[in-house]
């Protein structure tokens, strides 16, 4: 048995569908600004111009992103 550790996780967040780019080159360090992310389904806010795509990050991937825009700044679990 492989030792558990943290590369076995992956975190799921819900994007917007026209974040999905920005996402990945925030990932890539192509850009510095990450969008706005969620959590959870249920918090994501309401659009007219689309819907919103779940993204299975993995934890260096998640721990990069959370470095620079904490979930709680897109509304998190208290909007």
């Amino acid at each position: 048995m492989a030792k558990a550790d943290l590369t076995c996780m992956s975190i799921c967040i819900w994007v917007h569908h026209m974040h999905i780019d920005p996402l990945f080159d925030f990932l890539n360090k192509r850009i510095e600004d990450a969008p706005d992310y969620y959590l959870s389904p249920e918090q994501v806010p309401n659009s007219i111009t689309g819907g919103y795509v779940q993204v299975a990050l993995s934890f260096k991937a998640y721990s990069l992103l959370t470095s620079i825009k904490d979930w709680e700044s897109s509304g998190g679990w208290m909007a």
